[in-house]
């Protein structure tokens, strides 16, 4: 029997996930109470595959809030809502909030959402998933019991833009050296077209690099070389850790059918795989780190559980912590803008990107404004944003 209730805003791809992920944690202690989203075809896709009742669907996200009150609000939207909508749930104090990363497009947005959640006694999760793959745990513990000396160095090389992908591998690098402080960042960003990304400016390109309170670095390389995607090599004194992510063939992923499915499979992320291998002073050759497998999605929707209930303290994706990656993605645009080294705390609260495209110091080569996620929207629009509005 559910003890808890939870609502879903925004009805996309990644909602499908977080669902799925709700529907597997052990013995179900929270049910799919309500769902709201602006286009009528999502309400109805969603509601009917997950079994939420058309009186619970809603196309005014305030009105499902009010109207419910559920226990957990899980929002599943684009990146520029996420401050909104956090925000106007946290007013309605429920137990707790699930926001889908990254956490918000500036570092004042971050913030407000926590100031929101404390004043209201709200815990706040930022769905950053990978952490909690069962092999990363693993190999967290083997860094910290010394598999490879000391770390000196996390590097990431994945395409796409920052707040979009690399987002995901710098929250795995401070998960790794147990959340060390940020203390500077020094950055570069390459903007040739005039490319957005869910509505907001974004770079085809950046360089960074991240000075630690454990004095080790972390190594930003964004669309400028390939190789380790979603995850990280990690080096130390005394050896290296990768990090990677695969998922089963398409034939073998629940399909999401009937409903619209612009980038194949849902549940790709819930039946993803986090890998890991090293190599160390004494192993002669490559190991690999095993674990039994579960959905690391489940696994964060079970430690809010957890949380709400008193069990734990300090979850691993909690508010905070994607704060943290908020604060090194922005001072690394606030390097670029200013270029020079950023130190931490950063004082810049709006996003520096933005801030650079609005005031011409990024001027493009190749001039037009293009969405980089129009497949997936539906109807004649191509963007849920107009290019750069708040």
């Amino acid at each position: 029997m559910a003890r808890y209730r939870t609502a879903i805003i925004a009805c996309g791809t990644i909602a499908r996930v977080h669902a799925r992920a709700w529907q597997g944690v052990p013995g179900n202690p929270v049910e799919l109470g309500a769902l709201a989203d602006t286009h009528p075809d999502a309400r109805r896709e969603f509601g009917e595959f997950f079994g939420i009742p058309e009186d619970k669907r809603y196309a005014d996200f305030r009105q499902m809030l009010d109207t419910e009150k559920p226990d957990f609000v899980d929002v599943c939207s684009w990146h520029q809502q996420h401050a909104e909508m956090v925000i106007a749930a946290a007013a309605r104090r429920p137990k707790a909030i699930l926001c889908q990363k990254p956490m918000a497009v500036d570092l004042g947005e971050a913030d407000a959402m926590l100031t929101a959640c404390e004043r209201n006694g709200v815990k706040l999760v930022i769905a950053y998933q990978r952490p909690h793959h069962a092999a990363w745990l693993a190999a967290r513990e083997l860094i910290r019991k010394g598999a490879i000396g000391k770390v000196l160095q996390v590097q990431m090389d994945d395409g796409g833009n920052l707040l979009n992908t690399n987002s995901h591998n710098i929250r795995l690098a401070l998960f790794l050296l147990d959340e060390p402080p940020a203390e500077w960042v020094i950055g570069a960003v390459e903007r040739t077209t005039d490319g957005v990304e869910r509505g907001l400016p974004a770079e085809d390109a950046c360089l960074g690099l991240v000075g630690l309170g454990n004095g080790a670095t972390i190594l930003i390389q964004g669309n400028l070389v390939s190789g380790l995607g979603q995850g990280c090599r990690v080096i130390g004194s005394d050896g290296i850790m990768e990090f990677d992510t695969r998922h089963p063939p398409d034939d073998q992923i629940p399909s999401d059918a009937p409903m619209y499915m612009p980038e194949g499979p849902s549940a790709r992320y819930n039946t993803e795989i986090g890998t890991v291998r090293y190599i160390g002073r004494d192993t002669n050759g490559w190991v690999s780190v095993e674990a039994p497998w579960y959905d690391a999605w489940a696994h964060q929707c079970q430690e809010a559980v957890d949380w709400v209930e008193g069990r734990i303290t300090q979850p691993i994706s909690r508010g905070e912590r994607g704060r943290a990656v908020q604060e090194i993605m922005m001072a690394l645009y606030e390097s670029a803008r200013k270029k020079q080294r950023v130190y931490l705390p950063l004082k810049t609260k709006v996003n520096p990107l933005r801030l650079m495209v609005e005031d011409g110091d990024l001027p493009v080569e190749w001039p037009g404004t293009y969405e980089r996620r129009a497949r997936i929207v539906r109807g004649e629009a191509m963007s849920w944003h107009t290019p750069g509005s708040p």
